[in-house]
């Protein structure tokens, strides 16, 4: 169920009811399209009308709204004082004023979004691994993560993200899981599209947590499999490169708190450059404990809304990981944390973009 969309859409319909108290035509339109939005929700919930694309795009519409009702709530606020009888003339200037910057986040908004609608960039990566054999040197690992293809991140923008991986002639595509958001999402679609990846060495994936909200991690794995998309479930696969090989493995997504990697060690090979894919990127202390050399993740969507503020970073993912984005090292093992592709809850980004990770090897 999506307890967490719902909870937004309820204080979305309290705030505008506050908005609403005049009983102005205005504010009336906007109660009455939250309470569309919050009702499309709840029946989304209880799988009600799964099968309408607008029931998907309303839910994610009424947490857009929520968003935008904060600011707009508080300028009302702020010009009601300043619009009442006696306000002293110095006093309700201030007041205007500052009901008139109460709405600038609403443009701040908009370019959030705008800014998670646009294509996705190259990051390239370069790796060094010590003891790296020599025919793994210079090895082009594609990584692509949290697709999140649903109502807001349509076939035709992963359609092009494809095209872009595709022109950068990797050797091996790996994907660290979340392809769709939720049920109803187009699954199929979305592996097939996928599938077009080009890679001299195949297509490889993990799950994340998504294909678990949408019950799908079997009919996952049955798509991908007919796709030619293989997805690794603890899991291993040895891929030779001339003399030296890559043991490569994946792991269903580790919960938190969970035991990370339990019986992932049993995988390891000795004398290949182990590889491991996991969604979430907390496993990576046990990883290189247990003698992973290199870890690919994504979950994070490198925080989506990442603020920097007095010189320090405000990054929501950091609240619940200590790895966000990027290189992480922990003695001679290495992870990289990717920032993704698409979005989830509010279809926004602020300070990092949608990629796609190129990994050269060295």
């Amino acid at each position: 169920m999506h307890l967490f969309e719902i909870g937004l859409a309820c204080l979305a319909a309290a705030l505008n009811y506050r908005l609403s108290l005049a009983s102005r035509p205005r504010w009336l339109l906007l109660t009455i399209w939250t309470t569309l939005s919050l009702s499309t929700m709840a029946a989304d919930a209880i799988r009600l009308f799964e099968w309408l694309p607008a029931v998907h795009w309303l839910r994610s519409a009424g947490v857009v709204w929520f968003v935008a009702s904060i600011p707009i709530l508080v300028a009302k606020s702020l010009w009601k004082r300043a619009t009442r009888p006696g306000v002293d003339p110095q006093r309700r200037h201030v007041l205007k004023a500052t009901a008139a910057l109460a709405l600038t986040p609403l443009s701040g908004i908009g370019f959030a979004i705008h800014k998670a609608n646009r294509d996705a960039v190259v990051k390239e990566v370069v790796l060094p691994i010590p003891g790296l054999p020599q025919d793994l040197r210079g090895l082009r690992l594609l990584h692509i993560s949290d697709m999140h293809v649903s109502s807001f991140f349509p076939i035709e923008r992963l359609r092009r993200v494809v095209d872009q991986a595709n022109s950068l002639n990797p050797d091996l595509a790996l994907i660290t899981g979340d392809l769709i958001t939720s049920y109803g999402d187009p699954l199929e679609e979305t592996i097939l599209e996928l599938a077009r990846l080009r890679a001299s060495s195949g297509i490889w994936g993990c799950l994340g947590n998504h294909e678990i909200v949408a019950e799908a991690e079997d009919k996952t794995t049955l798509l991908g499999q007919r796709a030619g998309i293989h997805f690794l479930r603890s899991q291993s696969r040895r891929l030779h490169f001339g003399k030296a090989a890559i043991n490569l493995a994946g792991v269903d997504y580790q919960r938190k708190g969970s035991r990370y990697l339990s019986k992932s060690g049993q995988l390891i090979q000795k004398g290949d450059l182990n590889l491991l894919l996991s969604h979430n990127p907390d496993v990576f202390e046990k990883a290189a404990i247990q003698g992973w050399d290199l870890t690919l993740a994504g979950h994070t969507h490198g925080g989506q809304i990442n603020l920097e503020i007095l010189h320090r970073g405000l990054n929501p993912a950091a609240f619940y990981t200590p790895f966000t984005y990027g290189v992480y090292r922990h003695s001679n093992a290495v992870m990289y944390v990717t920032s993704g592709i698409g979005t989830v809850g509010v279809p926004a980004r602020v300070g990092t973009d949608a990629e796609i990770a190129l990994i050269r090897l060295t």
